[in-house]
């Protein structure tokens, strides 16, 4: 799992990066909440997506379950 950043222009302007692009495409649907957001090709069916969505679910119980093992209880490092 690759985690990558975005930044976005003064005008607004969403850069995604290339490796994105060229995975998913020129077109590209957006679904968001208050906290995150999913961008996927415009023409993957949503049992695919949905799919995908949970690889990433788990990936991120994954990462908080590892820092959960590298900090104590005051939060810092063991």
């Amino acid at each position: 799992m690759v985690e990558l950043e975005a930044s976005v222009s003064k005008a607004g302007i969403l850069y995604i990066p290339k490796e994105i692009r060229e995975a998913f495409g020129r077109r590209m649907k957006v679904i968001t909440n208050a906290r995150a957001a999913l961008f996927f090709p415009a023409g993957a069916p949503y049992e695919e997506v949905l799919g995908s969505l949970r690889v990433i679910a788990a990936d991120l119980e994954h990462r908080i379950n590892l820092a959960a093992r590298r900090s104590g209880p005051t939060g810092t490092a063991r």
